[in-house]
C-alpha cells in the first residue's frame, strides 16, 4: 500500500500543502466573496421588506381606524336621519289625523244640524199630519168639528209628556 510506505509522506504532504492552499486561495478570492454578496444581497432584501412590511401594516392599521372612523360617523349620520325621518312622519301623521279628525267634526257637526232641521222639520209635518188626522177622528167619532188650534194643542201637550 502506497499511503503507508513513510518515503512517500513528504511527497504527499507537500501535495496536500499546495492542494488546500490553492483551494484556500481560490475559496477566499473568488468564492467566498460572491457568496458574502449574494448573502448581503439577501439580507438588505430581507431588511428592506421587512421595513416595507411594517410601513404597509402601519399603513393598513390607520386605514382599518380611518374606515371604522368613517363608518361610525355614517351610522351616527344615519341614525340622525332616521330618528329625523320618524319625526317627520310622525308629526304628519299627527298633523293629518287631527285634519280629519277636524273635517270629520265638522262633517258630523253639519250631519247632526241637517238631521236636527229634518226631525224638526218632520216632527212639524207630523204634528200637522196628527192635528189633522185627529181633527178628522173627533169629527166622524163625535161629530164635533175641532179647530185647527185646538187639535195641535192637543198634539203639543201629548207630546210634552
Amino acid at each position: 500500500m502506497p499511503q503507508m510506505e513513510f518515503a512517500d509522506y513528504v511527497p504527499q504532504i507537500v501535495w496536500l500543502v499546495v492542494a488546500f492552499a490553492t483551494l484556500y486561495f481560490l475559496m477566499s478570492q473568488l468564492a467566498l466573496p460572491r457568496i458574502t454578496d449574494i448573502l448581503e444581497t439577501r439580507q438588505r432584501r430581507l431588511d428592506h421588506d421587512l421595513e416595507l412590511t411594517e410601513k404597509l401594516r402601519d399603513e393598513a392599521t390607520a386605514a382599518l381606524a380611518e374606515y371604522e372612523s368613517a363608518v361610525a360617523e355614517a351610522r351616527g349620520k344615519s341614525e340622525l336621519i332616521l330618528a329625523e325621518a320618524r319625526e317627520s312622519i310622525h308629526s304628519e301623521t299627527r298633523q293629518r289625523l287631527d285634519d280629519l279628525n277636524a273635517r270629520l267634526e265638522g262633517e258630523i257637526a253639519e250631519s247632526e244640524a241637517r238631521i236636527r232641521n229634518i226631525m224638526t222639520q218632520a216632527m212639524g209635518e207630523l204634528a200637522v199630519a196628527a192635528s189633522d188626522a185627529a181633527r178628522a177622528a173627533t169629527e166622524r167619532l163625535i161629530g164635533f168639528e175641532v179647530s185647527e188650534e185646538r187639535a195641535r194643542d192637543a198634539i203639543d201637550t201629548v207630546r210634552k209628556s
